[in-house]
């Protein structure tokens, strides 16, 4: 039987390297849960047409719910020093903590201010995390590889060190970037995981540029 650690390594290699995304039940268990960090509790996506933002996803009791709603274009995302309106913009600017965004909802252009935060019940399952890891290593970076600089096990926790290196399919820029990757296993699947991404230097290498505050 694999060690803990040939478990991570192989689905380091055939899930992110080798995009065999098919294979996914194979490392990750059917009960199988990403924690998250604080978030906003929303997603979206371009439109068939690729010009329109549409909001797709409102996790119950998350800061998002009860203001926006699945089906609003989202048009802008500001803080207290800028405005992001297109798609690549608004996903940085969606990094903050606390921002306002501009949705529209039929005839209505509505304003919400929201505060990213920790939420019961905010937790991502296999499906969905499976569907999100086919669209980033598939779609957004086609070329991307994961290298382990530095792996540990203790029982029945893995820890590894990732480097990633991949060219976004949009930007056409390559980018570098490391994670942490906390994961818990049992009988040989992946159970439960803590990702600790590196965002700065993503957004960076991306060619985003980051704003001080005034002073």
């Amino acid at each position: 039987m694999k060690s803990n650690i040939e478990i991570i390594r192989d689905t380091i290699e055939q899930i992110v390297n080798q995009k065999n995304i098919d294979i996914w039940n194979q490392f990750f268990s059917k009960d199988y849960i990403s924690r998250g960090a604080p978030y906003i509790g929303m997603g979206f996506s371009r439109d068939s047409s690729e010009n329109q933002h549409i909001i797709n996803m409102i996790i119950p009791d998350s800061p998002a719910d009860g203001k926006l709603q699945v089906g609003d274009e989202l048009l802008w995302v500001e803080d207290e020093r800028q405005r992001w309106s297109t798609y690549d913009e608004i996903e940085q600017g969606l990094q903050g903590r606390k921002y306002k965004v501009g949705v529209r909802r039929g005839n209505q252009t509505l304003e919400y201010e929201l505060t990213k935060d920790l939420f019961k019940g905010f937790d991502t399952h296999t499906d969905q995390a499976k569907l999100e890891m086919w669209e980033f290593v598939t779609k957004e970076f086609p070329d991307l590889q994961a290298t382990i600089k530095l792996i540990l096990a203790d029982g029945d926790m893995v820890v590894s060190l990732l480097e990633y290196r991949g060219t976004h399919a949009t930007i056409k820029r390559e980018a570098v970037w490391r994670e942490a990757w906390f994961v818990r296993l049992s009988e040989g699947k992946i159970v439960e995981s803590w990702p600790i991404t590196d965002l700065d230097s993503y957004f960076r290498h991306l060619g985003y540029q980051l704003i001080p505050p005034n002073s």
